[in-house]
């Protein structure tokens, strides 16, 4: 390697260090900033969430606690920003239940389809002391979910048609994310599920790579997926959270009566976004309806819903604690 491209191999190496190094730092003469990385958009309601979670941290613990929010992977995706706040670098990482069920498959319960029966029995379960257990249950893997943030109902958008029924999906190639869970349900509903990185979507739909992806309507709108797949068909699979996780450096840092301040502020956020998301979900279909002439379709979820059950059953026979939260799950469908 000539001297010349070999400085500034060096040069990027040391730059690279450095910001490490500077992220992960306290703030001369202020040993109570805090480090938050989340993949979304400045103004985006997640980050409207951590800035509001940010309020009342600095609110309760009387200006002990300041957190700096890093928005739009500024510090690396999900999986790079939890690695971060498992080593002490951050202390908290935005990530959702699929790509947690690389870490702890006991999060591929909750990302089950249809697991849950309406949008108010997912908040009884998410909402319980069951939930809490779960969250607090990886510390050994380096960190613990301290936030849960709705992700709202999952829906398929496609470009060739609507989906009424499963038969509509026979032949289309549908986007999504690498998990498990989400690859077997589209193979048992009859589609081809094709992992991508979620930026390569957008081009991937135009050109044909694939037919469709599944998420939530804001993001099929402020992606601008509706652009290229006009139908989006209500079969509202999978309900994902959002969570923000904490670094178990930092959290085992804290006395008793921090981390409860922590989980306080925890559920004051999670109502706080409860109405912010709804107040999303509600303005971005007007606007995919009335800005981009998308068709939204009336898929008839109980014929979804019974291809469903073998996967259940299947996923609660591997580990008995599988079939525990299954079942506890279940209990909680008709209270």
């Amino acid at each position: 390697m000539k001297t010349k491209n070999l400085k500034k191999v060096l040069l990027a190496s040391v730059l690279s260090l450095g910001l490490i190094f500077f992220i992960g730092c306290k703030e001369k003469g202020d040993s109570s900033i805090l480090k938050l990385s989340h993949n979304h958009a400045t103004g985006y309601p997640v980050d409207i969430a951590y800035k509001k979670f940010a309020e009342i941290i600095e609110q309760k613990s009387e200006g002990k606690y300041k957190i700096q929010i890093y928005p739009s992977s500024q510090l690396g995706d999900q999986k790079a920003s939890l690695e971060l706040a498992k080593s002490g670098v951050i202390q908290f990482a935005h990530i959702n239940t699929a790509v947690l069920e690389g870490f702890d498959q006991i999060y591929s319960i909750l990302n089950l389809p249809y697991i849950y029966k309406d949008y108010e029995h997912y908040r009884r379960v998410m909402d319980s002391d069951k939930i809490t257990e779960i969250f607090e249950s990886t510390l050994d893997k380096g960190f613990i979910s301290l936030i849960y943030i709705e992700g709202g109902a999952r829906s398929i958008y496609t470009k060739p048609r609507g989906i009424k029924s499963p038969s509509d999906l026979k032949g289309l190639k549908i986007r999504v994310q690498d998990s498990p869970t989400a690859i077997e349900m589209v193979q048992l509903l009859g589609g081809t599920p094709v992992t991508l990185n979620f930026s390569e979507v957008y081009t991937s739909l135009q050109q044909g790579v694939i037919d469709g992806a599944e998420n939530n309507m804001p993001s099929y709108v402020e992606t601008a997926h509706c652009e290229v797949a006009k139908y989006f068909s209500l079969t509202e699979h999978t309900r994902l959270s959002d969570i923000l996780a904490i670094g178990a450096p930092f959290w085992n840092s804290l006395t008793d009566k921090e981390k409860q301040m922590f989980r306080d502020a925890a559920k004051e956020t999670e109502e706080f976004f409860a109405e912010l998301w709804e107040q999303s979900e509600n303005k971005s279909t007007q606007r995919a309806i009335n800005e981009y002439n998308s068709t939204i379709v009336k898929s008839d979820i109980s014929l979804f819903r019974n291809l469903m059950k073998p996967m259940h059953d299947n996923w609660a026979n591997r580990e008995p604690r599988f079939k525990e939260l299954i079942d506890f799950i279940k209990s909680l469908e008709n209270e």
